[in-house]
C-alpha cells in the first residue's frame, strides 16, 4: 500500500531551571512560569503563549506591567519580535497575573523564543526587566487514511470502506473524502464529512466494481482545513486483485495424521450473478487417497452456495497438497473450470497404549479391572483384552473404540486353582490400518477361611465356667458349618446350656461371638475347646487349649462375697439377723417368768 504523507504536529516546551528574578529596593518580582497552548500546534495554528507575572509578597509596592513581548532568543540588539502587548496594569504585592500571547509559524522546526516583561515600581517608579526562555518544536503530522477492500470478482460490486482518523490536537474541519481507481467504477466515490475532532475518527463506506481482471489501484483522497487555517490534501493508495468471473472454492480441511483417514469439505459459493449448471466437482490429492471424490450439482443459483464431503488418508507425514476442480457451464452454454489448492499439515501417527492394572482380592473367585489408556494422537478401534495364567482362568473383554486422549474400563472374572497366580494381559487393537498390541502383568492371591478362636475369656458362674469369644474368619473365602464345642476329658465336662455353639458362617475377614459352659473337678489349668468348619466342601477340626487357671481358683475358692452380697447372700443376712432377735426375744421372755415367781 502506497500512502502520501500525513500532515500531523507536536510541540516540545522547554523552560530554564531557574525563573528569571529583578529584585528592587521596593518590589520583589519574577516570570514564574509559562505555559504554551495547545501542545502539539501544526504550522498555522494559533499558539498562546501565557506568562505568569509573581509581585512576591516580599515587596513592599505594586508593580506596573508596561510591556510583555515574544522575541526569538540570542537574536542580536534587534531580535525579531512575534508578540508585544503593553499597559498590562499593576500587580500587587503577593499577588500574580498572566498576560496571554499569540503567535503562528507557518513552517516545521524548532522555535527558541524569549518572553520580556518591563514594568516600574508604583513607589519609585524604578524600571525592572524579566526574561524567561521558551522552545517551541513544530512538527508536521497528518490525519490517517485507511483503505479496507478485498480482493474481487471481474464485473461483481464489492464492498468497500475507508476510514478517517484525525490524530491532531484540534479538530479539522471542512472535510472531503473522494474514492477512485484505475478501470475501477466507484459508486458513492466523494462524501463530505464537514468536521472530524481531535483523535476521532469516522469510516466511510462505498462501491466499486472492475469490470476487467487483473490489478487495480484504489486511491483515497482527504481534503481539510486545519484549526490555523491551512488547507491541505492527503491520500492513501492500495491495490486490489479482481479475476475473472467464476465460482469460489473453499476447501475445509483439519490437521490429519499419517496413515489414518479424515474428513474434509468443500464449499462451491456462486458469485457470478446468474445460475450455473450442470456443476461437477472432483478433490484430488498430492501423496493422500481420497474417498467420496466425485459430487454433482444440477443448478447453484446466484448467491447461493453447495457443499461437498470427501474422506481423505495421508500416506506419510508432512504437507500435502488436496485440490478441488470445479467444471461448469455458464447461462450461455459455455462450460468453464475453475481449481482451489490448500496445503495440508500431516501429523505422524503416534501409537502410545497403555493398561493399568487393578485388582479385588477374595477366594477362588477374583477379577481383574483393565484399564485400556490411549495415549497416543489416533483413535484405536477393535480392542480385544485377554489374560492367561497358569493358576488361574481368567475371562476376556471387547471395546469397539478408545478416543486418543481416552481410556475404557473393563472388568475380567477369574477363578484360581490354587493360592496364587499370575496373569498377563495383553490388548491389541487397530490404529490407522495397522495392528498394535500392549500388555501388562499382575499376581491374584487367595487365602482359604481358617477360624480362629479370639477374644476368649472364661469366668465362673453359678458353679461352672462360661467361656466367651469370637469365632474369626482369617481367610479371604468364607467358612461354613462353624461349630464352636467343649471337649470331654477327665476332668472338664461340657454342661448346660451350652456344652456347644453353632456358630453357622462367618464370611471372610468376618467373626461371630460365641459362649459355652463347662464344669471342672479340682483346678484345671486350661479347658479344651474344639472348633470345626467347613472351606470349599473341606472339613477342618483344631483344638484350642483356653487358660482357665485363675476361673478355675476362683470357683474353687467358693462364691464370691460380693457376688453372695448381691445375689444368694442377699438372704442368709436377714436370717442371722432374725436369729439373734428370736434369742433376745426368749430371754426377755424367761427373765420375765423367773421375776414372776419370785426369783425361783
Amino acid at each position: 500500500m502506497n500512502r502520501s504523507k500525513t500532515v500531523a504536529l507536536a510541540v516540545l516546551i522547554a523552560v530554564a531551571s531557574l525563573p528569571a528574578v529583578a529584585a528592587a529596593t521596593s518590589v520583589n518580582v519574577a516570570v514564574s512560569s509559562v505555559d504554551v497552548t495547545p501542545a502539539e500546534p501544526v504550522p498555522g495554528d494559533e499558539i498562546t503563549i501565557e506568562p505568569t507575572i509573581e509581585n512576591f509578597e516580599s515587596s513592599s509596592a505594586g508593580y506596573f506591567v508596561d510591556r510583555v513581548r515574544v522575541i526569538k532568543a540570542d537574536d542580536g540588539p534587534h531580535p525579531k519580535q512575534y508578540a508585544d502587548v503593553k499597559n498590562i496594569g499593576t500587580v500587587p504585592a503577593g499577588a500574580e497575573r498572566t498576560v496571554p500571547l499569540s503567535v503562528s509559524f507557518d513552517e516545521p522546526g524548532t522555535y527558541d523564543l524569549q518572553v520580556n516583561v518591563s514594568g516600574r515600581g508604583t513607589e519609585n517608579d524604578r524600571l525592572t526587566r524579566l526574561s524567561y526562555p521558551v522552545s517551541i518544536t513544530v512538527e508536521e503530522r497528518y490525519p490517517q487514511l485507511d483503505i479496507d477492500a478485498n480482493d474481487s470478482v471481474a464485473g461483481v460490486r464489492t464492498d468497500g470502506s475507508v476510514t478517517v482518523a484525525n490524530s491532531l490536537s484540534a479538530p479539522i474541519e471542512s472535510v472531503e473524502l473522494t474514492v477512485g481507481g484505475e478501470a475501477v467504477t466507484v459508486t458513492n466515490r466523494r462524501e463530505v464529512l464537514a468536521t472530524v475532532g481531535s483523535n476521532d475518527s469516522r469510516t466511510v463506506e462505498f462501491d466499486y466494481r472492475a469490470d476487467d481482471p487483473g490489478r487495480h489501484r484504489l486511491t483515497a483522497t482527504l481534503t481539510y482545513t486545519t484549526a490555523g487555517g491551512v488547507t491541505d490534501t492527503v491520500t492513501d493508495t492500495v491495490t486490489v486483485r479482481t479475476e475473472r468471473e467464476r465460482p469460489q472454492l473453499d476447501i475445509d480441511a483439519n490437521t490429519s495424521i499419517a496413515g489414518l483417514e479424515s474428513d474434509g469439505t468443500v464449499t462451491v459459493a456462486n458469485g457470478l450473478g446468474a445460475a450455473v449448471t450442470n456443476a461437477e466437482l472432483t478433490v484430488a490429492g498430492d501423496g493422500v487417497t481420497v474417498r467420496n471424490d466425485r459430487s454433482v450439482f444440477t443448478r447453484i443459483a446466484d448467491g447461493e452456495s453447495a457443499t461437498a464431503a470427501f474422506d481423505f488418508r495421508p500416506s506419510s507425514a508432512g504437507d500435502h497438497e488436496v485440490t478441488a476442480t470445479l467444471s461448469y457451464s455458464t447461462p450461455g452454454g459455455t462450460t468453464r473450470t475453475v481449481n482451489e489448492t490448500v496445503s495440508l499439515q500431516t501429523d505422524p501417527l503416534r501409537d502410545s497404549v497403555a493398561l493399568d492394572l487393578s485388582t479385588r482380592q477374595g477366594g477362588n473367585a477374583q477379577a481383574v479391572t483393565v484399564s485400556v489408556l490411549n495415549r497416543g494422537n489416533a483413535p484405536i478401534s477393535n480392542v480385544s483384552v485377554r489374560a492367561t495364567s497358569p493358576n488361574a482362568s481368567v475371562g476376556q473383554a471387547l471395546v469397539d473404540r478408545v478416543a486418543a486422549g481416552e481410556s475404557r474400563t473393563v472388568r475380567l472374572n477369574a477363578t484360581l486353582s490354587g493360592d496364587r497366580a499370575a496373569v498377563d494381559v495383553v490388548a491389541t487393537y487397530d490404529v490407522a490400518r495397522q495392528r498394535g498390541e500392549a500388555a501388562a502383568s499382575t499376581a491374584l492371591t487367595q487365602t482359604p477361611g481358617t477360624i480362629g478362636l479370639t477374644g476368649l475369656e472364661v469366668v465362673p458362674d453359678g458353679g461352672r465356667l462360661r467361656i466367651s469369644g469370637s469365632a474369626s474368619n482369617l481367610g479371604t473365602t468364607d467358612a461354613e458349618s462353624v461349630l464352636v464345642s467343649v471337649v470331654d476329658t477327665d476332668r472338664v465336662t461340657p454342661t448346660a446350656p451350652n456344652r456347644e455353639y453353632f456358630v453357622g458362617t462367618v464370611p471372610a475377614s468376618d467373626f461371630v461371638s460365641f459362649d459355652v459352659y463347662a464344669t471342672t473337678r479340682g483346678n484345671v489349668s486350661t479347658v479344651p475347646l474344639r472348633v470345626e468348619y467347613l472351606v470349599d466342601g473341606q472339613r477342618h477340626t483344631r483344638t484350642v487349649e483356653v487358660d482357665a487357671a485363675g476361673a478355675s481358683r476362683a470357683l474353687a475358692a467358693g462364691p464370691d462375697p460380693d457376688r453372695s452380697s448381691g445375689g444368694g447372700g442377699g438372704f442368709l443376712l436377714p436370717l442371722a439377723v432374725g436369729a439373734v432377735v428370736v434369742v433376745v426375744v426368749l430371754a426377755v421372755m424367761v427373765r420375765a417368768w423367773r421375776a414372776s415367781r419370785g426369783g425361783d
